[in-house]
């Protein structure tokens, strides 16, 4: 329908209000990097990168950070650095993902085992809520006035929340990670903010953060681990908890097979996967606790040496920007999270789907959380490609349930996968979701279908996909911009600026 740039959040406060007197829905923009169709529908898509973009402030002494909703994780970290000072959670995405859209998925990213997600580093943010009221949940800023939807949340529905609160934690997935539905803090005191926080703009608009600092590891090491067998993942990662790792990154077969011609010389012909590991101390004796299941192991002390052991990780990168026209990479099922016993089994499950399927599929992640992403390399130009889409997020969705596991570990539901939140967490739960959204958004107006699914069809139609036959028109400019940046990961450059002559 249209496009929204408010410059501060007086703007978005009217806009907001515009959007309620008329029942116009409203989409929450940031950089645009989200993989599950959070951040497009139909409505008013609210660009939050033009505006709210103010210089962070660090408080050294306590600790924190003080961000804007436009601001990037790069921005962030970097004014930290200058403090010696970090914000652990660092998504892949780091250079151009916004504060509000990492607060929105709640995102990750390697060093989620040690650190876990954004969600605990977050102290207190601000926020627009679908009534056109600015508020604050946390330390974000000084003492408030609650608004009106906190407080008909707080009459409507924590009651309701807390009498089922054992129905919804047994609904929680037994995984280290999980950005899907809403998060129900145990405490009435984090309530709104660990609701928030992962609510993929569907209860409020988020224009400002408080973030929770950490300092810079003084000694880093890594290890890079060979197998021969997906089922020696678990054993080999039990063997390296004892030594603190911060990240263990998974490369599967299927991604060696990618990049083999580049990584030929890096890793032994018979490797089922490999495992970076970043310590945050030397860890050299780790090596030695895998002799019974590695089959080989190179440890980097230097950070030199570390960079070149990481360089097996973004070998992919530059294969998949020249890929033609007609073979794209694309995330549709990219996010399991499963419990680390069931690894194995989910990694063996998501080969077979794709062959089944006739997809190539290259495989990676975050192995120490159990949780990997998948990108399924298919020819746009088939006819049945939507219809194959569908069924592969439908079996590899159905595994993920089935192992224990969820359909989303750190980008969140989307439209993509919001039909599986019940099949995943029961009517109770979705229940529970239902009366949160209401409280916050009685209209419908905060980006509808996103989390909780709007009724009917399938969720992937020729119509919905940005490639192939079905995909809308786009002027042939904006159209070849388009595929640049997703060539070059020029996801901070705003897409307002296509249209300029």
């Amino acid at each position: 329908m249209a496009v929204a740039a408010p410059a501060d959040t007086g703007d978005l406060v009217r806009l907001v209000r515009w959007a309620a007197e008329r029942s116009t829905p409203l989409i929450p923009r940031g950089a645009g990097s989200g993989m599950p169709g959070g951040n497009v529908g139909p409505g008013v898509v609210v660009d939050l990168t033009h505006g709210f973009r103010a210089p962070p402030v660090v408080d050294a002494e306590r600790r924190t950070i003080r961000a804007a909703a436009g601001l990037t994780y790069r921005d962030v970290n970097g004014a930290a650095v200058a403090h010696g000072l970090r914000l652990p959670p660092d998504p892949s995405s780091g250079a151009f993902c916004t504060v509000g859209g990492m607060v929105a998925t709640n995102a990750a990213g390697s060093r989620s085992h040690k650190y876990g997600a954004v969600r605990a580093w977050v102290n207190g943010l601000s926020f627009v809520t679908a009534d056109g009221e600015a508020g604050h949940s946390g330390t974000a800023a000084p003492r408030h006035r609650k608004t009106a939807a906190e407080e008909r949340f707080e009459a409507e529905v924590v009651p309701w929340l807390r009498s089922a609160g054992p129905a919804l934690e047994r609904a929680r997935p037994a995984t280290r990670k999980n950005s899907s539905g809403y998060h129900f803090a145990a405490t009435d005191d984090a309530l709104v903010r660990e609701l928030l926080v992962g609510s993929e703009g569907t209860l409020a608009l988020i224009t400002d953060v408080e973030f929770r600092l950490a300092p810079l590891p003084e000694e880093p090491s890594t290890l890079l681990v060979t197998l021969r067998s997906l089922d020696d993942i678990a054993p080999a990662i039990a063997a390296l908890e004892p030594f603190q790792p911060a990240a263990i990154e998974l490369l599967d077969r299927t991604y060696l097979d990618f990049v083999r011609a580049a990584a030929a010389s890096r890793v032994p012909a018979e490797t089922e996967a490999v495992l970076l590991v970043e310590f945050e101390h030397v860890a050299q004796e780790a090596a030695g606790a895998l002799a019974a299941v590695a089959s080989s192991t190179v440890f980097a002390a230097s950070a030199e040496a570390a960079s070149r052991l990481w360089e097996l990780r973004h070998l992919a990168s530059p294969i998949l920007a020249g890929l033609p026209d007609g073979l794209r990479s694309l995330q549709v099922v990219e996010d399991g999270c499963v419990p680390l016993a069931r690894l194995s089994e989910y990694i063996g499950g998501l080969r077979r789907i794709a062959a089944d399927l006739a997809f190539e599929i290259v495989i990676f992640g975050h192995a120490g959380d159990g949780h990997v992403h998948a990108n399924l390399l298919a020819d746009v130009r088939a006819a049945d490609l939507a219809a194959r889409l569908e069924r592969c997020l439908g079996e590899t969705s159905e595994l993920q349930i089935a192992l224990g596991g969820t359909t989303a570990g750190e980008h969140g539901d989307g439209r993509l996968r919001a039909g599986w939140l019940e099949p995943r967490c029961g009517a109770t739960y979705v229940a529970a979701c239902r009366r949160v959204k209401h409280a916050f958004d009685p209209g419908g107006i905060l980006n509808p279908g996103v989390k909780l699914p709007d009724p009917g069809g399938p969720t992937i139609t020729a119509e919905r996909l940005k490639v192939g036959a079905g995909a809308p028109a786009v002027p042939e400019k904006v159209a070849q911009a388009l595929r640049e940046i997703e060539r070059t990961a020029a996801y901070g450059l705003s897409r307002l600026d296509l249209l300029q002559p």
